[in-house]
């Protein structure tokens, strides 16, 4: 799933690819980049009058400049200025043409630091999970927030495909009241506990914290299960499945119950 910015510029339309990827991730240990929905907290969203209003006096474009259709400006008090410009053009409705636009707006950044921050690689859990290793420490802990959360009472989570049938009736009526750019960091680490426990027992595994590459000098620890297949030894990703179960927008049919299946079939060939 990708989340883009388009800008039209007569008949040619110019791709910005704005912050999140979600992609499924790769077994060599480079990363995915971010999911989808989470938002960004080192820029402010200006309307397009507020952003020209700024850049009134200012040098428009000394770093980057495509006319009438962005520019990245460096103010006088060291912020960053970015400004996408408004865009009209002809769509085809049957057999008439007809016009259609796209608003302009501003993306202001505290300094050229933070500007930076924004555009490095994430890894797809770094706002959901930071760390793996702890984690897994945190595991039994996380399970029991998880049944406080569905409010099982004495009857407890058993592992059992039945209670994860309770937990996917849950995550039902939450995907009804959320949007997948609605994050909660709490509920994804409970629900990649309670996931990837019923994994580990399923195919006699372990937790195992694993560096994945994001980028130069920059490594996320995934909290994965690993278990032998014969001689061979293997990992699954808990939390891969969770993340389709809860942020994609093109699987929101999705259920931990079909997942547990897919990846048990996958263990095993």
């Amino acid at each position: 799933m990708f989340f883009h910015r388009f800008v039209l510029a007569g008949r040619k339309a110019l791709l910005i690819v704005n912050v999140l990827f979600l992609v499924m991730p790769v077994v060599s240990g480079q990363s995915p980049v971010r999911p989808p929905g989470v938002k960004s907290t080192l820029s402010q969203r200006l309307t397009f009058a507020d952003a020209q209003r700024m850049l009134e006096g200012e040098a428009e474009g000394n770093i980057a400049r495509r006319p009438d259709s962005y520019s990245r400006t460096r103010l006088r008090n060291g912020q960053i200025l970015e400004l996408f410009y408004p865009m009209r053009f002809n769509t085809r409705a049957s057999r008439a043409s007809k016009a259609a636009s796209v608003p302009g707006y501003g993306l202001l950044y505290a300094s050229e630091t933070a500007y930076n921050e924004a555009q490095r690689p994430r890894h797809i859990l770094e706002e959901l999970l930071p760390d793996g290793q702890s984690f897994v420490a945190q595991v039994p802990q996380l399970i029991a927030n998880l049944e406080k959360r569905l409010r099982v009472g004495n009857s407890r989570l058993d592992y059992s495909r039945a209670s994860l049938r309770r937990v996917d009736a849950y995550l039902g009526g939450y995907r009804r009241a959320h949007t997948t750019a609605d994050n909660d960091p709490s509920l994804f680490q409970e629900i990649t506990a309670y996931y990837g426990e019923i994994l580990k027992r399923e195919v006699g595994g372990e937790w195992r914290a694993r560096g994945e590459n994001v980028a130069q000098k920059r490594v996320q620890q995934v909290p994965n299960v690993a278990f032998k297949m014969g001689v061979a030894s293997r990992e699954l990703k808990p939390w891969s499945s969770v993340l389709s179960v809860l942020y994609d927008e093109d699987q929101r049919s999705l259920t931990l119950t079909a997942a547990l299946t897919a990846d048990l079939a996958a263990a095993r060939r």
